[in-house]
C-alpha cells in the first residue's frame, strides 16, 4: 500500500527551476501538484512543497534525495512540524506544562493560516509566509 507524506525543502530561488525539474524527472512528481511559497522573514530561500509516495510501505531516506527537506503537516494554509506544535501547545499553556495532554488542546488554526511553524535548536519558530504557486 503507497504512503504519500508532505514534504518541504527550502531552495534558493535560482535553484527553483532545476528543482521542479528534479522532482518532475526522478520521482515523477508534477509540478501542478508543487507549491512554493516565499517565506517574509527570511526572503533568501523559497519554501516548496511536494507531496512524495512510498511505494509498498518501503522505507525511504528522504534526506538522501532532498537534503533540505523536512517532514510537515498543514492544517489550511498552516504548515508545521510535529515538534514544532508540540512546542505551540507548550506556548499555549504557559505556566502549566506539567502533565500537558497534548491531544486535547485545541488550537485556533486562523491564527496560523500563511504561518510556517519550526522549531529552531529547540525554539519555537513562526514564520509569515505568502504563496507564489
Amino acid at each position: 500500500m503507497n504512503k504519500k507524506i508532505l514534504l518541504a525543502s527550502f531552495i534558493f530561488p535560482e535553484r527553483l527551476e532545476w528543482f521542479l525539474s528534479y522532482l518532475e524527472n526522478k520521482f515523477s512528481i508534477p509540478r501542478e501538484t508543487v507549491f512554493v511559497y516565499k517565506n517574509h522573514d527570511d526572503e533568501s530561500k523559497l519554501v516548496v512543497t511536494f507531496k512524495f509516495v512510498l511505494k509498498d510501505g518501503k522505507r525511504v531516506n528522504f534526506k538522501s534525495l532532498f537534503p533540505s527537506a523536512i517532514l510537515i503537516h498543514k492544517k489550511g494554509n498552516a504548515i508545521y512540524t510535529i515538534n514544532a506544535l508540540n512546542k505551540l501547545i507548550e506556548s499555549l499553556q504557559g505556566d502549566n506544562i506539567g502533565n500537558i495532554d497534548y491531544k486535547s488542546i485545541i488550537i485556533d488554526w486562523e491564527q496560523y493560516q500563511n504561518k510556517l511553524i519550526l522549531t529552531n535548536n529547540g525554539e519555537l519558530v513562526i514564520f509569515d509566509i505568502e504563496k507564489v504557486f
